[in-house]
């Protein structure tokens, strides 16, 4: 099938494998925010099994700029959408073996996994104070929460079986490939606002975002009616699922929905990414409710 060009889906909700439901569009909750809280939504790595075809549809059809991939020495290849703010999503495939010897042989294992049951948002990374601020802040209620063993730390990590392990602190210092400009999305994307995040223990997560100053916005439902309770950080919303609740696989990727914020001009659309674990994003124009 012949691509169309990204303005031709303006106004309308559209999958990668057919139309989604008009319901996608309506009852969009408000975004909560905490100017105050130390923490700030950073990216979502996103497991995908073929990593150029879907670069090309988010491109050629909803207006995104996504940048040439890069592989590292783990075998996963990277291609990223870089928001203006900071923010960003990862697009993550593997690509060629992990050292089995190496310190990341075990976060290839789990893309390899979540690309076997379909894909979809892999983790949700914060960022905000230093490693050794978050862990101070963490040591009374996730005493697991450690900095991950690697060449170059940059990041604190929940062990893969502890009921938080989707999320994760990155270094705000960190270093980082250079960009090669300021992105200029067609469809005027400028960052990430809000993402939904299932997990096993939603109070137990709320418990843990509310030490860093994040604010607790009760109850709020996703249009496609998943009831989840907002948590607003600086700049933008976690809505926290409880996965046992909606009988989530364990094994199934835990990001489920995310919206990114548009400039004034931009039309309101919805996607699903239906060979990503139907990972749903919503591009919402800024200053709507």
């Amino acid at each position: 099938m012949t691509a169309l060009p990204w303005r031709a889906l303006a106004g309308a909700a559209f999958v990668l494998l057919g139309a989604a439901p008009a319901a996608l569009a309506q009852d969009t909750p408000a975004t909560c925010v905490a100017p105050g809280s130390s923490l700030r939504l950073d990216h979502v790595p996103v497991a995908v099994g073929d990593l150029d075809a879907l670069s090309l549809r988010l491109t050629d059809e909803f207006g995104f700029q996504v940048q040439a991939g890069r592989r590292d020495a783990n075998g996963l290849e990277t291609a990223e959408i870089a928001f203006g703010d900071g923010t960003h999503l990862e697009l993550k495939t593997v690509e060629g073996p992990a050292d089995p010897d190496g310190p990341g042989v075990a976060e290839t294992g789990r893309y390899m996994d979540l690309i076997a049951d379909g894909g979809g948002g892999a983790y949700l990374a914060v960022s905000g104070p230093g490693l050794d601020e978050v862990l101070v802040l963490a040591a009374d209620l996730e005493p697991e929460l450690a900095v991950a063993e690697t060449d170059a730390p940059s990041r604190a990590a929940f062990p893969p079986d502890h009921p938080l392990h989707a999320v994760f602190f990155v270094d705000p210092d960190r270093e980082r490939p250079e960009p090669p400009g300021t992105p200029d999305h067609a469809n005027g994307a400028q960052g990430l606002e809000a993402v939904w995040v299932m997990v096993e223990d939603p109070e137990r997560l709320t418990r843990f975002l509310l030490a860093f100053g994040a604010r607790d916005c009760g109850p709020s439902r996703h249009p496609e009616h998943l009831y989840g309770r907002a948590v607003g950080i600086r700049g933008g919303t976690v809505y926290i699922v409880d996965a046992l609740l909606w009988l989530a696989d364990p094994g199934s990727a835990p990001v489920v929905s995310l919206t990114v914020r548009g400039g004034p001009g931009s039309v309101s659309d919805n996607i699903v990414l239906g060979n990503a674990g139907g990972l749903w994003i919503e591009l919402r124009p800024s200053g709507s409710d």
